[in-house]
């Protein structure tokens, strides 16, 4: 069964009352006040009676989400420092003044004279009070409001080369160490933060990060790369595709857009590249060779099979630190994973002819092997042995000093194995995630959250979210399990889930 994506009133389980009640997608939280769902009573326990109200609160919910979505997508929902600079470098003109294009072109001269170069406008041609501070500012928001004053700086310095505009800075920020760049590359983020609104709610530092991004994205090579857009220019024949300053996290946006993947292979994907610039730096993807990589493979089979969520989202290197010596170790599939996404990369950007090599082939990973593993379902004589164990034909010998109790083990194996569905997704049911349609108890398996304080959920994947139908030999709903195959003619009283110590059982307590 499946689950339908129709929204329907939620009948509270304890009083019967109906309610409007929708999860609010994560992204979205900041719209809604921080709040993880809506929930608003229809005032009726008869369906038929909530059918409007509730139609007319779906509606107005729906144009929210809307709203909300487009706010995040302009960057005005929950502003950080990439939106402001987004803002600034492409937003149209406004009063007749400078786009977003002539003002990054503005940022570009402003860079140039700070670094020096044969293209360079002093700081008096564009601001001619020649001071730090407020005036400075003033003096650049005269140029920010007339185009021909700035065509006319344009036209002065570069001349009929304004294709040179931003080449001092891409000669600098490729060529010379951070420490002669990164402090003009901070004045030029202190001015934008003094136009562009909400942007005073960050650091020039933070803003410095997200313009640098923006820099390299726009103009991100070095003067190979601005003699390449000339002749483009004026129709010289064979340039070169060759891309010698394509970074991992452009060549993974490139390749998304080219791959259209899906959305849990994408994330896998930067998980392997973040892992990987954390172990060894943010280099082109031209200077990324087999050595690197087998050093990272080495690095990357330390870690254990698995470890506390909250390590997860350590980086790679604190990662290996904290849990290299763990036991056991993650599985050749599993390496060959983190590394095949870095190999998978490699081999677009050879074929897209970006690189000259495709260093990433023929990186080995000991015990992997194409070939799936044949699974074999429990034979009937298997389970018969399995449920006619003291654990599940004697409560009496429930006595486990183990931090999971035997009662949990006793419900995990009996719902997964009557149901079909995975030990995770078990044993994160709530009992809200419990449900009856007619007399139809089933499970709804999803990553929503209902309650306000409930732990996080997670899916494998988009098809994981399901209903899955309990087993009428095990009606977990009424808490009376009848266990035809270990307990036929039994006398016994079984203890309910609520004696567990699980977080579902603990909730139905």
């Amino acid at each position: 069964m499946k689950k339908s994506s129709m929204a329907t009133p939620f009948a509270d389980p304890r009083t019967g009352q109906l309610y409007f009640r929708r999860a609010i997608p994560q992204p979205l939280w900041p719209a809604f006040g921080g709040k993880r769902e809506r929930k608003i009573t229809l005032g009726t326990k008869d369906p038929l009676a909530a059918k409007e109200p509730f139609a007319r609160l779906n509606a107005e919910f729906e144009a929210d989400l809307a709203t909300a979505r487009r706010k995040l997508a302009e960057g005005t929902l929950l502003p950080t420092p990439g939106a402001v600079v987004r803002r600034w470098c492409e937003s149209p003109p406004s009063n007749g003044g400078l786009s977003g294009q002539q003002r990054f072109l503005l940022t570009l001269m402003e860079l140039d004279a700070g670094v020096g170069g044969r293209f360079s406008a002093s700081p008096k041609q564009i601001y001619p009070s020649a001071i730090t501070g407020p005036a400075v500012n003033t003096d650049w928001n005269a140029v920010l409001g007339d185009c021909s004053r700035f065509e006319s700086i344009v036209t002065h310095v570069y001349g009929s080369e304004s294709e040179q505009v931003g080449t001092n800075w891409i000669r600098s920020r490729w060529h010379e160490p951070e420490k002669v760049w990164h402090p003009h590359l901070l004045k030029a983020a202190d001015r934008i933060r003094h136009f562009v609104t909400e942007a005073d709610r960050f650091s020039a530092e933070e803003i410095a990060r997200a313009l640098l991004a923006v820099l390299d994205e726009k103009r991100p090579a070095d003067e190979d790369f601005n003699r390449a857009r000339l002749a483009k220019r004026r129709h010289r024949p064979n340039r070169s595709r060759l891309r010698p300053n394509l970074r991992l996290k452009q060549l993974f946006n490139e390749w998304q857009d080219g791959n259209k993947p899906r959305p849990q292979t994408a994330l896998e994907f930067e998980a392997s590249i973040n892992d990987f610039i954390d172990f060894a730096g943010d280099v082109p993807v031209s200077e990324i060779d087999a050595d690197m990589l087998y050093d990272y493979r080495d690095e990357a089979s330390k870690l254990p099979s698995t470890m506390p969520r909250a390590d997860r989202a350590l980086p790679f290197r604190a990662r290996v630190e904290k849990h290299g010596a763990g036991t056991p170790k993650c599985s050749p599939a599993t390496l060959k994973k983190r590394v095949g996404a870095l190999q998978a990369l490699l081999t677009y950007a050879f074929q897209q002819r970006w690189t000259s090599s495709n260093n990433g082939a023929g990186i080995t990973i000991i015990g992997y092997s194409k070939k799936r593993k044949i699974r074999r379902s429990f034979e009937d004589h298997e389970l018969a042995l399995l449920f006619t164990r003291p654990l599940f034909v004697d409560p009496t010998s429930w006595n486990s000093p183990s931090r999971i109790s035997d009662v949990t083990i006793f419900w995990l194996f009996l719902i997964a194995a009557t149901t079909g569905a995975r030990l995770e997704e078990v044993g994160q049911v709530a009992l809200a995630d419990v449900r009856r349609d007619g007399d139809i108890v089933y499970l709804d398996i999803s990553d929503h959250v209902l309650l306000e304080d409930g732990e996080d959920k997670s899916v494998k994947n988009d098809e994981s979210r399901r209903l899955v139908p309990i087993h009428a030999n095990l009606d977990i709903f009424t808490r009376k399990p009848i266990l035809a195959s270990a307990t036929a003619g039994s006398s016994r009283t079984w203890p309910a889930p609520a004696a567990c110590r699980c977080r579902s059982c603990q909730e139905a307590t």
